[in-house]
């Protein structure tokens, strides 16, 4: 398989199947054929394939079929589109980071001195100097600090949390795994949610403090750690809009941009439909975004 084409490599059937089994469980939405019929608080529903995920299972020919056969209906797809295309990326538009760990044949120590950038060694030795340590946790604990590290992520993002339930439901039912970075005083800084899918290991969430001794840098080379340990060709970091803080920041850990294509009857550019959202959501007290949060992304088919 050619560099270029392990980059590109989708979710599988099986996969999205039991990530579609468990958001829909979760929220209550009904199922119409692929999609999960997410309601709207100002409109009619929006059939979408699939919440939650940033690419799904479907080549660029099956997503346009299942589009042509929308029409008249308000529904959103997202797939993944080709690595090369990544040159052409505007400002502002989205990918998905991947570490291709096959291209160093799965040695850690060619990832950490020929992929890494310097700034982004320096960062996680600075974590490892002031004593922080990373590790896998388990457990009700680790659910309740993988959820507030990631509401505190979302919250300065301007995004509403979701329900715990989800996460604890990905846990159980699709196998997914909780790292943490903590201090050298025990307290939690950071943590992230990471799944297998066959050759891909893929993080949908992370958050942590911003400090000087960087916890999230420790986070994210500790995932490559484990990544490479359980036989991994592919990390992939999330998606981030090209251009911002996220992005320069995966881009350390030696991750090449792959687009992600939204079909959709509605504007594509969800980050800046939802800008002015965002910006009232950060003004709301804590106390009550942490409440409204989880209602409020049963109606988000763009999550």
């Amino acid at each position: 398989m050619t560099d270029a084409a392990r980059l590109a490599t989708r979710h599988s059937r099986d996969f999205v199947a039991g990530w579609r089994s468990a958001w829909r469980d979760v929220f209550r939405w009904r199922r119409e054929g692929p999609f999960a019929v997410v309601p709207s608080l100002l409109g009619s529903p929006v059939f979408a394939y699939l919440p939650g995920l940033s690419y799904s299972d479907l080549t660029g020919a099956e997503a346009k079929g299942m589009a042509r056969e929308m029409q008249g209906r308000s529904f959103n797809i997202r797939l993944l589109g080709a690595p090369e295309a990544a040159t052409g990326l505007a400002d502002g538009a989205p990918a998905v980071l991947r570490l291709n760990l096959a291209a160093v044949r799965h040695d850690v120590d060619a990832v950490w001195n020929q992929v890494l950038t310097r700034s982004g060694r320096k960062s996680v030795r600075r974590a490892r100097k002031a004593g922080l340590v990373a590790s896998e946790e388990a457990g009700a604990g680790a659910l309740n600090t993988l959820c507030a590290m990631v509401r505190m992520a979302l919250s300065r993002h301007g995004m509403p949390m979701l329900p715990a339930v989800l996460f604890d439901a990905l846990v159980t039912e699709m196998g997914a795994r909780v790292l943490v970075v903590r201090g050298a005083d025990g307290r939690p800084l950071a943590s992230l949610l990471w799944l297998r899918d066959g050759p891909l290991a893929w993080v949908p969430w992370s958050g942590g403090e911003l400090r000087p001794d960087n916890p999230v840098s420790l986070l994210f080379w500790t995932l490559i750690e484990q990544a490479l340990k359980d036989g991994a060709d592919v990390v992939d970091f999330g998606r981030s809009a090209k251009g911002h803080g996220a992005w320069h920041f995966k881009r350390q850990f030696g991750a090449t941009p792959v687009p992600v294509a939204w079909l959709s009857d509605k504007p594509a550019d969800v980050y800046r439909r939802y800008r002015l959202a965002q910006r009232v959501w950060r003004a709301l007290p804590n106390p009550l975004t942490h409440r409204l949060g989880p209602k409020v992304c049963r109606f988000l088919p763009d999550y």
